[in-house]
């Protein structure tokens, strides 16, 4: 005797509905996602958007982005600033008429327009209004995603002329699968005085 249920999966499947077929690719795909989600090791809630947003995916569109995690895991993250570049003043002043900055940049990485983590970049230096006379700090680190991710930072500053540049290399390693994949980040500022004059994160 058919069951209630029973019924109903067999009405569905001759209404063409989902067949078993398709629930099991579904399943599958989603074991696959939550899998590549955990080893990113982000918070919960983090985690819970990125299973939602995965799930609106149809299935030919889950397969194709895990076709793109299989073959490199960082080809599916994307980049884009947290917020423009802040300056922020010391009160301090010293006899050229110099004063005391500090510089931040935020640069998120998003998975779906979802942050997963961010790039920091802070840059302290002394400047007139329109010259860069001295380089004090030149500063970078990685907040958001850990588990088998690996980030490490070096930096390099310099005045040149009226301008002072900060820049830091971010060199990212993930291990998933098995398989290592690396990608090499350089995050930058560049100041006339107090002006911006540029901003970057590109690769190297």
């Amino acid at each position: 005797m058919q069951t209630l249920t029973g019924v109903a999966a067999l009405a569905l499947c001759s209404a063409g509905g989902v067949s078993a077929a398709h629930a099991d690719t579904v399943e599958t795909n989603e074991a696959a996602f939550e899998s590549f989600v955990a080893d990113l090791k982000v918070d919960d809630a983090t985690e819970a958007a990125l299973n939602a947003r995965f799930d609106r995916l149809s299935p030919t569109e889950q397969e194709r982005f895990l076709d793109a995690v299989s073959e490199d895991p960082l080809s599916v993250m994307e980049f884009s600033e947290a917020e423009a570049p802040t300056l922020s003043a010391e009160p301090t002043r010293d006899r050229a008429g110099a004063s005391r900055y500090t510089a931040t940049y935020p640069v998120n990485v998003n998975l779906w327009g979802i942050t997963t983590g961010t790039f920091n970049l802070r840059y302290g230096f002394e400047a007139t209004s329109i010259a860069v006379t001295r380089n004090l700090e030149c500063t970078g680190w990685f907040s958001g995603f850990g588990g088998p991710w690996s980030i490490n930072q070096s930096t390099s500053s310099y005045i040149s002329g009226d301008a002072g540049t900060c820049k830091v290399y971010h060199r990212l390693s993930f291990l998933y699968q098995g398989s290592s994949w690396i990608a090499n980040k350089e995050q930058g500022l560049t100041y006339r005085g107090t002006t911006l004059a540029s901003a970057w994160l590109k690769n190297i």
